[in-house]
């Protein structure tokens, strides 16, 4: 996949599912994300106090991004965004610049916060290391 398709799925995808690790433990979750062309933004909301995802989330932590564009058996794309985790903090600078860049998501509610079951919102950006994609078209 061309550089841009790869950036133009990352844009317009909205959700994925991201990829962490503490040690040899795996730990998969879907996200809902926004991409601004240099990093990919998410929350992560606490809903419980033993959340395990805040286990395996950390500031300079290696994640996985893996986001689809699925429209036929023959006509998919895929893109895997590898990088490196920086927490963005909620009274600082980022926060805003994360909010417009989720805000452009189909898949992210603004009314996030506003929910009487969550308990904590974490901000996150993965700042790119490597982005891989990958497609079939059905002209191929």
């Amino acid at each position: 996949m061309a550089d841009a398709d790869a950036a133009g799925l990352l844009r317009t995808a909205g959700w994925g599912v991201l990829a962490l690790a503490d040690g040899d433990r795996p730990y998969s979750i879907p996200v809902s994300f926004g991409y601004d062309g240099e990093a990919v933004y998410f929350l992560l909301v606490g809903q419980s106090p033993d959340d395990r995802k805040f286990a395996f989330v950390g500031d300079g932590q290696p994640a996985r991004l893996l986001a689809t564009r699925v429209n036929a058996r023959f006509d998919w794309g895929s893109v895997a965004v590898t990088g490196t985790l920086r927490a963005v903090d909620r009274n600082g600078e980022g926060w805003d610049r994360l909010l417009e860049t989720l805000g452009e998501s189909d898949w992210f509610s603004p009314t996030f916060d506003a929910a009487d079951e969550v308990s904590g919102v974490q901000g996150w950006a993965l700042e790119p290391d490597r982005v891989t994609g990958l497609e079939v078209r059905p002209d191929q």
